[in-house]
């Protein structure tokens, strides 16, 4: 078994996040190997490092938004079994070529995968760091489970997003077919991050299946050296030093002119940025655009949406409600496009029930992801089992899983009218 997670939440919930979610999977598959099909086994290992994180985030405040992605490979004979959630990869380097095996579950992802954006202006972009799904943020996430077939010297690189943020597909590639082993590779992909840039956790797990598998521990963030001292000025020889007074009085006007031409130029920078800076946040319940800074309530409704936070999923509507980050208008915009696509998987039109059979109005309802709240009721003159009401009412929108309150006719005789 091989595994990659990178925990958020802040330094010490993410940590704690990663390390339970690595402890959890790693003893549920020891626990079950060979009681279910490894498919199973990998997704529900990532399902139950879920239900412990979920439950701990529950338990205090200090854990509160903890939660963390997840790459799982685990071989069983010729086969490899992938669980993922996030933002974290898998990939598998074979004959010379490397192919991605996992799909972000991120902002920025969506966006490209609907050509809103190419994957170079995604490592830019400034909600790059929004996940859609992770472990430990709801009690319940979907696992993405996939199988590779393995072929004799196949590599399989698992990396956290310290790594893909900064380092592009084809850089991966061109280290991976340099002389040397795993231990080489992670350690020039761990250089090549750090050279972009790096200030993100990186980490990197290579595995090449031979007669034995090997985990390379990745090598520590590299010092940071201090930029030296600039050089002292120098005075010019033989220069008569000015008047004390007409000396100061110059200083004098030398400063408040620096001041007024620094305060024009900060000013007109200021209001130049205010215009140009967009960000997404919420407005009574709804979605919106504004422009301006988002501090100090310098900032306008640019434009209101009739985006309901509340049918956006866990993760992507606390980001939303403590405002995303400032981008270009063209960006804010797209990102708008992308939030009503999310809020539209997440959610479900109610249907017409009413008039139908209780079983027919219930098929209706588990059809687009609702349930059905049945209230028995007596009515004169109307045949049994039909419903006669419905709360909330047709075309309303609501999220999966919402509970519908519809009103049906009891059979028998009723002791009263309701």
């Amino acid at each position: 078994m091989f595994a990659v997670a990178d925990g958020m939440g802040g330094h010490q919930a993410g940590e704690v996040a990663s390390s339970m979610a690595l402890s959890v999977v790693g003893q549920y598959i020891e626990d079950n190997i060979g009681l279910i099909s490894p498919e199973k086994l990998v997704e529900k290992a990532a399902s139950a490092a879920n239900a412990a994180l979920y439950t701990k985030a529950s338990s205090s405040t200090k854990f509160r938004q903890m939660g963390t992605t997840l790459t799982l490979l685990y071989r069983e004979g010729d086969t490899a079994y992938l669980a993922h959630v996030g933002d974290s990869r898998a990939y598998l380097f074979r004959e010379g070529q490397l192919k991605r095996i996992t799909r972000d579950h991120s902002l920025v992802a969506t966006l490209v995968e609907e050509g809103e954006i190419t994957e170079e202006q995604a490592r830019t972009h400034p909600q790059r760091n929004i996940i859609l799904r992770a472990l430990g943020l709801e009690p319940q996430v979907e696992i993405e489970v996939s199988a590779v077939r393995i072929l004799p010297g196949d590599v399989f690189l698992l990396a956290s997003d310290g790594l893909t943020g900064l380092v592009p597909d084809t850089e991966i590639a061109r280290v991976m077919v340099t002389e040397g082993g795993p231990a080489e590779w992670s350690r020039l992909l761990v250089d090549a991050a750090l050279d972009a840039g790096g200030t993100d956790n990186v980490s990197v797990v290579v595995v090449r299946i031979l007669e034995s598998a090997t985990v390379v521990p990745v090598r520590g963030a590299r010092p940071v050296t201090d930029a030296s001292d600039l050089p002292l000025g120098t005075v010019e020889e033989g220069a008569r030093p000015a008047h004390p007074d007409r000396r100061r009085i110059r200083n004098w006007l030398i400063v408040v002119a620096v001041i007024v031409a620094v305060l024009a130029a900060g000013f007109g920078t200021a209001y130049y940025f205010y215009n140009k800076t967009f960000w997404v946040g919420v407005r009574n319940g709804k979605v919106a655009m504004y422009r301006g800074f988002p501090f100090w309530d310098l900032s306008v409704v640019e434009q209101q949406t009739d985006i309901d936070v509340n049918l956006l999923p866990a993760a992507l509507r606390e980001r939303v409600q403590d405002k995303l980050e400032p981008e270009s208008k063209r960006n804010a915009l797209k990102t708008l496009a992308t939030l009503k696509n999310e809020a539209v998987k997440n959610s479900s039109i109610v249907p017409d029930v009413e008039g139908k059979k209780f079983t027919v109005a219930r098929d209706m309802l588990e059809a687009v992801g609702l349930r059905a709240a049945p209230e028995l009721v007596s009515r004169t003159g109307i045949a049994a089992d039909l419903v006669i009401d419905q709360d909330p009412v047709p075309g309303t929108r609501v999220g999966k899983g919402t509970m519908v309150k519809i009103k049906v006719v009891m059979s028998g005789t009723p002791a009263k009218e309701v």
